[in-house]
């Protein structure tokens, strides 16, 4: 504990208002995921809010500096991970009910316009629904609509391990 609250006081004492309030936010995501208001750790961290209409899911994701790239854009790799928590939250919520779970096989992602808002909006819908086998698409947009990129992932069925926290 002692070595936590060292650097804790290290860090703090060095940080700029953007890395107190990054730290605020981390340290606010384990507060949520502890009281189980989010799913995962990941999405306690980006924030993610989730909302599901008949057959699609939206995952919606405020830009703050932990999810920039070096341009304060963005980075690619969180986009990937909005569209595939979008996918992976529609599949395994419609298959929670037979006790079954789904895990990302493949994703392909096309980068169609840099981002320019502070949100984004991951809408994930089926492109085939198997026994064994999941096939989604998701589009990323900004509020106003403009499409930043589009995403398809297969996923696969399973049996999921009983859950942990």
């Amino acid at each position: 504990m002692n070595n936590l609250q060292n650097l804790f006081e290290s860090v703090t004492e060095q940080a700029s208002e953007q890395e107190l309030n990054i730290l605020y936010d981390f340290l606010n995501a384990i507060q949520q995921k502890q009281q189980n208001k989010a799913p995962t750790y990941l999405n306690a961290v980006f924030q993610m809010e989730t909302q599901y209409d008949e057959d699609q899911c939206s995952v919606t994701m405020p830009i703050t500096p932990i999810s920039y790239n070096s341009f304060n854009m963005p980075h690619g790799g969180i986009i990937a991970t909005l569209s595939d928590n979008a996918m992976g939250f529609l599949i395994n919520k419609d298959l929670h009910s037979e006790g079954k779970g789904a895990v990302t096989t493949n994703l392909t992602i096309h980068y169609v316009k840099s981002s320019t808002e502070k949100t984004l909006i991951a809408t994930a819908k089926y492109l085939h629904k198997g026994r064994q086998t999941i096939v989604m698409e998701c589009t990323v947009t900004q509020p106003d609509g403009r499409k930043i990129a589009y995403a398809t992932g297969s996923f696969f069925v399973i049996n999921p391990p009983s859950s942990s926290k």
